[in-house]
């Protein structure tokens, strides 16, 4: 199964926009995505992405 991040190149800053643009402005632990790493960023991303279908 491929995901949205390993499909293109994003960098941290883009899948926070991607995240923002979702409706998504925190982790799930609170805090802010500007607080995550990259890696986590991209664990949500493709969590939602793969609940909503998208992947």
């Amino acid at each position: 199964m491929s995901t949205i991040t390993t499909e293109m190149n994003a960098n941290k800053g883009d899948i926070i926009e991607i995240l923002l643009n979702m409706n998504l402005y925190k982790m799930p632990d609170g805090r802010q995505l500007y607080e995550a790493s990259e890696k986590e960023l991209k664990n949500i991303l493709n969590t939602y992405a793969y609940a909503e279908g998208l992947c």
